[in-house]
């Protein structure tokens, strides 16, 4: 764990996959998050330590939730927010990637937040600029900020970061198509998580244990025994060439619904990064005590405004740069 990807030109530091993290550091952000959600219950008065800074969103896949809250993230801390519109720009007119992020950078922005439906973009972003990168999705591979938002809301359910050890989490639906199920088993795991992944054989990865995590294809065999259920949706605009699995014989086999909800454990919570398919992954109504999907949500700004202030406003006060982190 070598800490934040450091570009070689500039020195700024990005956030492409959650390897680019030491433990130390995600602590940090922990800690972090929980000043910012302190000051949110409290005067919902916040710095402004982002006021001379721009953060621009690149999203080349549809997103609402995930670009709101980047936005709500930055604009609270103070800084300005380009939102460019990748259908009506000229990445549409055939403008190269690269074009379009150098673009950015002449605009004066100093960090972009980028989706796209290419694995490893943000990366490839990171290498080419000398803007701080934050990856908000790469097609499969990795969300990072989700993660880390997840790890944040399940400490302070469990009372601390410390407590996760014994706890054991199952993430069931789409795992083969899921960058959440990717960043997130890593995440845990590295926090002392027991993690097994559920779903249909025809949704799942190859290699679970390269995940650091354990799999079963039977939602009822495991149910009981976990603390944590974590669903995922189907994710039909990654499915090539159709479902191999019906949705009645998923929901059959998949789907929290009352009865399987009965068979939790009496503690156990159920979480989902979102947008929630009720009826599919989701049948039941949930008493609040026993969901974090709404924590989730605002937990994920404060996180995101916690890796704001680490690649950006943290320089700055280090006095290791007027605008991004230098390499250590």
């Amino acid at each position: 764990m070598t800490g934040f990807f450091s570009n070689p030109v500039s020195g700024r530091r990005s956030l492409t996959q959650i390897s680019d993290l030491s433990d130390s550091e995600v602590v940090d952000l922990l800690g972090r998050a929980e000043i910012y959600r302190k000051q949110e219950l409290g005067t919902r008065r916040f710095s402004d330590e982002l006021k001379d800074f721009v953060v621009a969103t690149l999203f080349f896949e549809g997103s609402t939730r995930t670009r709101l809250s980047f936005t709500l993230a930055a604009e609270r801390l103070g800084a300005r927010v380009i939102d460019l519109a990748v259908s009506a720009s000229s990445v549409s007119k055939g403008e190269s990637l690269k074009d379009t992020c150098d673009t950015v950078s002449a605009l004066g922005a100093d960090a972009v937040v980028v989706r796209h439906p290419n694995e490893g973009a943000p990366l490839q972003i990171a290498s080419w600029t000398s803007l701080a990168v934050v990856n908000a999705g790469d097609g499969c591979h990795e969300h990072p900020t989700q993660a880390l938002g997840d790890l944040f809301s399940l400490s302070s359910a469990f009372g601390g970061v410390g407590n996760l050890a014994t706890k054991k989490i199952a993430i069931v639906g789409d795992i083969l198509h899921s960058r959440v199920a990717r960043s997130l088993s890593a995440l845990l795991g590295r926090f002392g998580v027991k993690v097994v992944l559920v779903g249909p054989p025809d949704m799942m990865v190859d290699r679970p244990s390269a995940l650091g995590a354990e799999f079963s294809y039977d939602l009822d065999e495991v149910i009981g025994e976990v603390d944590v259920l974590y669903l995922l949706r189907i994710q039909r605009e990654r499915i090539q060439g159709g479902y191999h699995s019906s949705i009645d014989s998923y929901t059959r086999r998949f789907q929290l619904d009352q009865k399987r909800y009965l068979k939790m454990a009496p503690k156990s919570i159920v979480m989902h990064p979102g947008p929630v398919n009720r009826g599919v992954e989701l049948a039941v109504k949930l008493p609040e005590e026993r969901s974090l999907i709404s924590e989730q949500v605002r937990n994920g700004v404060l996180m995101r405004m916690a890796v704001f202030s680490k690649i950006l406003a943290t320089a700055s006060d280090d006095g290791r740069s007027q605008r991004g982190i230098t390499g250590d």
